[in-house]
């Protein structure tokens, strides 16, 4: 079984083509949150996450709040930003899908993450 992104789309942004015209003051030190629906490539529904992807020098402003799951990018524009997430959820795989889930939550943060009762 194969991971897929079904929807993918900035927090920062109305919508992917504001993010296309975003600019970054220094695309080598910045980052941002992103939605994703990810699903296997079988099914058309799937499972919402969020993860953050930043260049490496802004790792350290990131994890200031804790550990942050992400994924790392050399330079923060769309371009890269979007080849950087499709090709890390294109490398998860498993045989079923709970085991797609689990590695997915190795770098982002799945949207039932920490709804558990008590």
């Amino acid at each position: 079984m194969q991971a897929e992104i079904h929807h993918l789309e900035s927090n920062d942004y109305v919508d992917w083509n504001d993010f296309v015209h975003y600019e970054s003051p220094d695309p080598y030190d910045d980052f941002g949150w992103f939605h994703l629906t990810i699903g296997s490539s079988d099914v058309a529904g799937g499972n919402d996450f969020h993860v953050c992807v930043a260049t490496p020098r802004a790792v350290g402003r990131i994890k200031r709040g804790g550990n942050v799951p992400g994924i790392l990018v050399d330079r923060f524009d769309a371009a890269t930003v979007e080849k950087g997430i499709r090709d890390r959820v294109a490398s998860v795989c498993g045989h079923n899908w709970e085991q797609i889930v689990d590695q997915l939550r190795q770098f982002m943060h799945c949207e039932y993450e920490g709804m558990a009762g008590s």
